[in-house]
């Protein structure tokens, strides 16, 4: 695909350098706009009859023109983006549950290019002695930079035990691997002290997990390190604070978890990983109102780095948050008694930040927490330049236009 220079380059009132480019029409319109966070924006194009479902999709970054373009064909109109800030592939999954014990999708790396692949799970999930794949919940898929990986949990009422495991297919030659991340008894889940398992984030090829509980009399998270051929790394014991709010994991993002919205689970505190570093926010009063603390696991404990005050907090009310590490922070959506907002705590400290209202179009445009936009804006932030598209241009005949500031 060509790109048309439109016109102009103008310095702002600020120093910084806007110019206008088109993108060339695809033979349907474009419908839909989503955000591969540290690659641009990707525009997707399709039948609008659905004669066909052939989706063309077209990446738009750092330069004036299209990067690349392919296309892919779900199985059928509902498919699933998978994506994660430094992975460098993404994923459209056709089917979140294992369709006779396989997993259907077309994975995209950063070049643009494209494999459409099944892999069967049975073999591996037997290996962890799973039977019956129909036997295990689905808790999450997510991608890293070295694997999609799928969290199964199965409870064992004969031993009373909640078992959870997790496996991972590898990019390049797409081979699933499988470990057995532990087993929680089920009366221990009826404790505030103890929780299941759970996808935290990764680094490279150190992909991690943790669970909540007690150890040595110390209340925290117990965290499993794992590589994408799932061979176990190590075990950290990372202390949780006594006095922050319980609050609701709702998650945020384009994982599974956030597609399968099944049930929050209730922590003190969230913590993460990315780049190597393990993050916690949390929850704490503050007179009338409440603050979201950032901190970062140093030297054996937590190191506040920043906060963000909230101006009220019912307690009578859940403080619903979900997180999504970014490499400029932990951008986050909170949801609290009408308060329904996105938007990011730095690891620089910095008072102010944009706070833009929660739609579903946000959970597919995670820059969207770095500026203040108006509802139809989609803003794209990569390195030393922003992107913004106006999407009522969405499902119109013809060109369409980005404005790139630098």
């Amino acid at each position: 695909m060509k790109e048309i220079f439109l016109f102009f380059s103008l310095i702002l009132s600020f120093g910084s350098i806007a110019q206008e480019f088109e993108i060339e029409a695809q033979s349907h319109p474009y419908y839909d706009i989503i955000e591969w966070k540290g690659q641009g924006a990707i525009l997707m194009s399709r039948d609008p009859n659905q004669t066909t479902r052939l989706i063309n999709i077209t990446l738009v970054g750092d330069q004036t023109s299209t990067i690349w373009d392919e296309s892919f064909t779900p199985r059928d109109e509902n498919f699933y983006y998978i994506s994660s800030e430094n992975a460098r592939y993404i994923y459209f999954l056709d089917n979140l549950q294992l369709d006779n014990g396989k997993v259907f999708f077309t994975q995209v790396n950063e070049a643009g290019n494209k494999k459409s692949k099944n892999v069967s799970l049975v073999s591996t999930l037997k290996a962890l002695g799973i039977s019956n794949y129909n036997d295990v919940e689905l808790v999450n898929v997510v991608v890293t930079d070295k694997a999609l990986v799928h969290h199964f949990r199965y409870e064992d009422k004969k031993e009373k035990v909640v078992k959870e495991f997790a496996t991972f297919i590898t990019h390049h030659n797409l081979l699933p691997y499988g470990v057995e991340l532990g087993s929680i008894p089920v009366d221990d889940l009826k404790k505030d002290d103890f929780g299941n398992w759970e996808y935290i984030g990764f680094t490279d090829d150190q992909i991690y997990f943790a669970a909540r509980e007690v150890s040595n009399k110390k209340k925290g998270w117990s965290v499993k390190e794992f590589s994408s051929k799932a061979k176990y790394v190590s075990t950290v014991f990372l202390e949780a604070p006594e006095d922050y709010l319980f609050v609701e994991n709702i998650g945020f993002g384009t994982t599974g978890k956030y597609y399968l919205k099944d049930g929050y689970a209730s922590e003190k505190g969230l913590i993460t990983n990315i780049n190597g570093n393990f993050y916690m926010v949390g929850g704490e009063r503050e007179g009338a109102g409440a603050r979201l603390i950032l901190h970062q696991w140093k030297e054996g404990e937590w190191a506040e780095i920043n906060r963000m005050e909230l101006n009220y907090f019912l307690e009578k009310k859940p403080l619903k948050l979900g997180l999504y590490p970014m490499n400029e922070g932990i951008g986050y959506h909170l949801d609290h008694n009408g308060y329904d907002k996105a938007s990011i705590i730095t690891f620089e400290n910095q008072e102010i930040s944009s706070h833009n209202s929660f739609t579903e179009r946000t959970i597919y445009n995670p820059s969207s927490v770095f500026n203040r936009k108006e509802k139809q804006e989609f803003m794209v932030t990569l390195p030393g330049l922003v992107l913004t598209f106006d999407t009522e241009q969405l499902n119109q005949e013809g060109t369409v236009k980005f404005l790139m500031e630098k």
